[in-house]
């Protein structure tokens, strides 16, 4: 059952992330990272702190895997398209249909730590500002002016609705025409802007 102590850590915090991602928090005891880790509890604990504290890795793990599963070369209007297209994919090729990680978290917020709590807003404001940022990025390259905090609030519940539905067991096709609903909305309020 024990790892080697030259474990690799890297490797270790994947195996945290897909156990949190598949059962969530509180259904994730520590006997589950330990068969999942082939650590024992000392160890583990020793490693990585508390349960929670291990929760925090495999959040920050997540992130990152996130960031880089989304990422898209295009700005502007067309980042915006792109990124919502990147969130149906990724939810899409998820056999588990696990959702977002930090999505399924808030539910159990109020049992966290502040710190917990704080890394969840903190991705979630990320998300958002991503947005703003393409947002911004297309009114400089269109001159149009559009109201940027209702459209950002806008795209980001469609993000949030695709990997909830996602996880509901919604169809691709679904899932798609809700992102192309909202891609519709930003094209129609960038031209409208343009052509009053």
């Amino acid at each position: 059952m024990a790892r080697p102590s030259n474990f690799e850590p890297d490797q270790v915090a994947e195996e945290l992330l897909q156990t949190f991602w598949r059962r969530g928090y509180a259904r994730t005891a520590i006997a589950d990272l330990t068969a999942a880790t082939k650590l024992l509890p000392g160890s583990l604990y020793g490693a990585f702190g508390n349960k929670e504290a291990m929760f925090r890795i495999a959040v920050a793990r997540y992130q990152a895997y996130l960031r880089s599963a989304v990422r898209v070369p295009t700005r502007g209007v067309a980042g915006l398209l792109d990124l919502l297209d990147a969130v149906v994919r990724i939810t899409v090729e998820d056999p588990e249909r696990r959702g977002c990680l930090v999505i399924n978290a808030i539910p159990e917020a109020a049992s966290y730590s502040a710190e917990t709590r704080q890394l969840l807003q903190d991705d979630l404001c990320g998300s958002q500002r991503i947005i703003r940022k393409r947002l911004l990025e297309a009114q400089r390259e269109s001159g149009v002016r559009v109201d940027v905090d209702a459209l950002a609030a806008t795209l980001f519940s469609a993000i949030v609705g695709i990997r909830v539905l996602g996880r509901a067991g919604q169809t691709p096709a679904q899932l798609q025409a809700v992102a192309d609903g909202a891609k519709l909305l930003v094209e129609r309020y960038f031209a409208r802007s343009r052509n009053p």
